[in-house]
């Protein structure tokens, strides 16, 4: 199997069932591994998932997915496979983590991965970071780590996707500014933005701020190492 080395079109990974649901995980390497193992460069926090459990493979004409532990169970669109080559929006299950794989179609801009991004998957924690905390009656509190740039609505375009009628496609948007805060704007959408209980057009977060979209109540955090 020949791994293309010339300019590629980049993919990309988004968590929707899992610890870390919500995330979006670009596939930056020829190969990206998938695993237990925090060696993995993308590192599951699933006990049901194998150490070593996958690979990614960037080839001449798109994306293979690889079963590195050999007990058929990496799935695609629920069907056990060894080696399996990847569509936009197949969705792919390892132990109880499941997610949809989207090939970039060059419709909308593409930020590579930041360091923070990375970090998150390969255990190695940056200074200062952000999150979102989701509170999830199944599964307790789970937390969604914060690019420079994320969006949040009902597309699954969306860094953070909402399966929420009440959700705009592209409800609103998280940007980090020089000064290392985090601004949150309404994309003017249909039913609001709200902060605190308050409807906002545009405002700083602060640690602890309640943030209401939909039906889903986050809470911004920040973590000093």
């Amino acid at each position: 199997m020949e791994i293309m080395a010339q300019e590629f079109t980049p993919a990309y990974l988004v968590i929707q069932k899992g610890p870390l649901i919500g995330k979006r995980v670009e596939i930056w390497k020829e190969r990206t591994t998938i695993g237990r193992s925090r060696d993995c460069d993308i590192f599951l926090e699933d006990i049901t998932v194998h150490r070593k459990q996958a690979s990614i493979l960037r080839v001449a004409n798109g994306y293979i997915l690889c079963d590195d532990h050999g007990k058929g169970d990496s799935l695609v669109n629920g069907r056990s496979v060894k080696e399996q080559q990847l569509n936009s929006g197949d969705q792919l299950l390892f132990g109880n983590t499941q997610l949809t794989f989207f090939a970039n179609e060059g419709t909308r801009p593409f930020q590579l991965p930041s360091s923070r991004g990375r970090e998150l998957f390969i255990g190695k924690a940056p200074d200062q970071h952000a999150r979102l905390d989701l509170k999830n009656t199944h599964s307790g509190v789970q937390s969604v780590e914060l690019l420079p740039t994320m969006t949040i609505g009902r597309s699954r375009d969306c860094n953070i996707f909402l399966e929420d009628l009440a959700v705009s496609r592209h409800h609103a948007t998280l940007n980090e500014l020089s000064s290392g805060e985090y601004e949150l704007t309404d994309n003017r959408s249909a039913t609001g933005t709200f902060v605190n209980g308050e409807a906002i057009v545009r405002t700083l977060l602060h640690e602890g701020d309640q943030i209401q979209i939909g039906a889903t109540l986050f809470t911004f955090r920040t973590s000093h190492s």
